[in-house]
């Protein structure tokens, strides 16, 4: 692919940081279709809209070198589709893949009641759809939720702007970046310039200033062009290295194009919404689901031949209509117990539940209801315990997994997150969330975020620890293959 569509393919732009409704959008090459949108399914196992997601030659983010392993569920992405099979059970295979991420640095503030954080002046919002990871020292990924995150963490947050300049974060990622390291003081962040003062060579995005006294420019600056800033926090100043302004592109005329993600400015009576920058008119499409303001969606369309940042539906698809709450403060994983679908109650291993209309069901990232639950079923539980009814803690977000990750009670690659019971160091086992978990000579150990061995893990009596076992169940018997104990 020539030089210059790989740089128009990077260029997609949510919307500004400053309101919603930006313009900005991915270029579409020629005789290619588009891909752009969120990252779905569970990390070695991505999908795309309604497709296994392949991803082959470059991988950038932000416009900087990077490698397939960067690609990971709740990433925002653009790129050209190289192949695409059966809708329902095929893959789409796609290059050129840019990764995007709205800001990236040490976190200010943690509100769990409220679902946010704070990365400098900018405000991240999550929702029961957020994914939170850990990246490891294996390049491995554990799960989190905001509960885990702390005042100092270094993250980074892939999303989606809100009319408010708020970012509804769709993948928040702790580095292993620390306090003290090199490169923990640098801050990054996307958005609309404003305020541009060249005399004093200030500029704001958002509320946040930034100063480019000492910034290598790329690009022409002005209020309201996209622009990408590095460089340290002084006090409450971005003290800018470098400051890029992003291309401002557009779709092909006539192109074809799919995306994925929240719709937002739903206007009902023109059958328009706005989706990554693009307006997508929706008025001869085939509608499936109950189309609402924030819905998470899929769209296949073909760009106006006039107007390359319109789109114009063939599909929209509502995977979900809302994103529930993003307050969960833990997490289990493991088989389903006691369900009750009147009840709407449900038990994994020792932990106990009840859902609502709210809770979030869904099942290869789309919507499901509760009465698709059924004893045995492997599970991805995110819950709230500040919320009790009746000794149960309320369950934001119930993630059926598929046969590759954990469903029902056969054997396949699977995952169970939970407190540890019944741990007996002589026969190299335990409980975990109600089921045995037994090791071999290759199991891997992770023990407060550093690689551990067999004799470490079982020298110290673990009842109670928090722990992520990654393996196969092979009846009631789970093999570990990877073991993480993470920290109190």
């Amino acid at each position: 692919m020539k030089t210059k569509s790989l740089i128009a393919l990077a260029a997609i732009a949510l919307s500004a940081c400053g309101g919603g409704g930006g313009s900005d959008a991915l270029t579409t090459p020629t005789t290619s279709k588009s891909a752009a949108g969120v990252v779905g399914g569970q990390p070695g196992a991505l999908t795309f809209g309604s497709q296994a997601l392949a991803v082959t030659g470059s991988v950038t983010q932000n416009g900087k070198a990077a490698t397939s392993n960067d690609v990971q569920p709740g990433d925002v992405i653009a790129a050209t589709v190289v192949s695409s099979t059966t809708k329902s059970s095929g893959t789409l295979t796609v290059s050129a893949v840019d990764v995007k991420f709205e800001v990236k640095g040490a976190l200010g503030r943690v509100d769990v009641a409220a679902g946010t954080l704070e990365l400098f002046s900018q405000v991240v919002t999550t929702d029961a759809l957020t994914r939170i990871f850990e990246d490891n020292v294996d390049d491995s990924y554990t799960s989190l939720t905001l509960a885990d995150l702390k005042t100092g963490d270094f993250v980074e947050v892939s999303g989606q702007r809100q009319t408010d300049g708020r970012i509804l974060a769709t993948r928040i990622e702790r580095k292993l970046t620390k306090s003290g390291d090199s490169g923990y003081s640098e801050s990054e962040l996307r958005g609309t310039l404003a305020s541009l003062d060249v005399t004093a060579k200030t500029f704001l995005v958002g509320t946040q200033k930034v100063d480019y006294t000492g910034a290598t420019l790329k690009g022409t600056l002005a209020n309201g062009v996209r622009v990408e800033v590095e460089g340290p926090l002084n006090g409450t100043t971005i003290a800018a290295r470098k400051v890029e302004v992003e291309n401002k592109a557009s779709g092909e005329r006539s192109g074809e194009g799919e995306l994925e993600g929240q719709a937002t400015g739903l206007d009902a009576t023109a059958k328009r919404f706005n989706l990554l920058g693009y307006v997508v008119d929706y008025s001869a499409a085939t509608l499936q689901g109950t189309l609402a303001e924030g819905a998470r969606v899929e769209v296949e369309g073909t760009f106006d031949a006039t107007d390359a940042n319109l789109l114009r539906a063939s599909k929209v698809e509502v995977k979900h209509a809302s994103g529930g709450s993003g307050s969960a403060n833990g997490e289990v994983k493991g088989a389903l117990a006691s369900v009750d679908t009147t009840a709407k109650t449900f038990d994994v291993g020792n932990s106990l539940f009840y859902a609502d209309a709210q809770s979030v069901i869904e099942r290869d990232d789309r919507a499901t209801s509760f009465d698709q639950l059924r004893n045995g079923d492997f599970v991805e539980a995110k819950f709230d315990s500040t919320r009790p009814l009746g000794g149960r803690s309320y369950a934001v977000k119930i993630e059926l997994k598929s046969a590759s990750s954990g469903s029902g009670s056969g054997s396949g690659a699977q995952e169970i997150k939970g407190s540890i019971s019944t741990f007996n160091a002589s026969g190299k086992s335990f409980t975990l969330n109600g089921t045995t978990v037994q090791v071999t000579a290759s199991t891997v150990y992770e023990i407060d975020d550093r690689n551990g061995t067999e004799a470490g893990f079982f020298g110290n009596d673990r009842t109670g620890r928090r722990c992520e076992v990654k393996g196969t169940l092979s009846g009631t018997v789970f093999t570990a293959s990877k073991i993480e104990l993470g920290d109190d």
